[in-house]
């Protein structure tokens, strides 16, 4: 066979043949590789690393923002892993806020109020929380919010108040004025959600600062842990001039 063929085709054929050979090897060694499970050891170097990632992604200014707004009790790694998702609240708030203000709606600005109130006297069933924790969290695999602390709560007050006062101002033909409190709401609300920095919970601490100090019976909760459950312990601090008791 190979006597009435061209000589000059021969090489060419062995070197088509050598190079799918090769082909199928790249292959092969390809899917090997794609399918071979990653051992226990390195997917807890990736969970650390992760974990370090995550603790470096909080700065020294977000951890005081997020101290002042009442959520000194947890620890930097729990901080770190909400730091992002309380932005969520006051993102949506401040964007539904301002469609509010150029439609001047009061029914609009009104019914926010509201869901702002809801904040203010639900810690664990702010609507916008809820719509993140049963919904939004599953989409992104975020972690749940945790419940909302005093100051975080008192500056929902202020909202709803500042709110309500823009909503009666466009009822009663009073746009200047409604536009003028609803835009401290959205001041405030853009700068929660991009700096974490909260101007309601910085109120709250300087009107109420012996309540903002840790004084008294409270209980300390630590996270959930990867089985889901919560461990506390009830710690009562007695304070006596410079002394503190636990």
């Amino acid at each position: 066979m190979w006597g009435n063929t061209d000589p000059s085709a021969r090489p060419r054929a062995l070197a088509s043949t050598t190079h799918h050979a090769q082909l199928r090897v790249a292959h092969n060694r390809r899917r090997i590789w794609a399918w071979t499970p990653i051992s226990g050891c390195s997917a807890k170097r990736r969970t650390n690393f992760e974990r370090t990632m995550k603790m470096a992604r909080l700065s020294a200014f977000a951890e005081i923002n997020l101290n002042k707004q009442g959520f000194e009790k947890l620890d930097k790694d729990t901080k770190a892993r909400i730091a992002w998702p309380l932005r969520f609240t006051p993102a949506v708030g401040t964007t539904l806020i301002v469609i509010g203000l150029i439609l001047q709606s009061p029914i609009w600005l009104g019914s926010l109020a509201l869901v702002a109130l809801s904040g203010a006297l639900l810690p664990d069933a702010m609507i916008i929380d809820l719509i993140y924790n049963f919904g939004v969290r599953h989409l992104v695999h975020a972690p749940a919010l945790p419940s909302t602390p005093r100051p975080r709560q008192f500056s929902y007050l202020l909202s709803s108040v500042l709110l309500s006062g823009s909503a009666v101002s466009f009822h009663y033909g009073l746009p200047v004025i409604g536009l003028v409190l609803g835009a401290l709401v959205v001041a405030g609300g853009t700068i929660l959600a991009t700096t974490l920095w909260c101007l309601g919970s910085w109120c709250y601490r300087m009107i109420f600062r012996h309540a903002a100090r840790p004084t008294g019976t409270h209980a300390d909760c630590s996270p959930a842990d990867e089985t889901g459950l919560r461990s506390s312990s009830l710690t009562t601090t007695h304070r006596t001039g410079d002394k503190n008791t636990s």
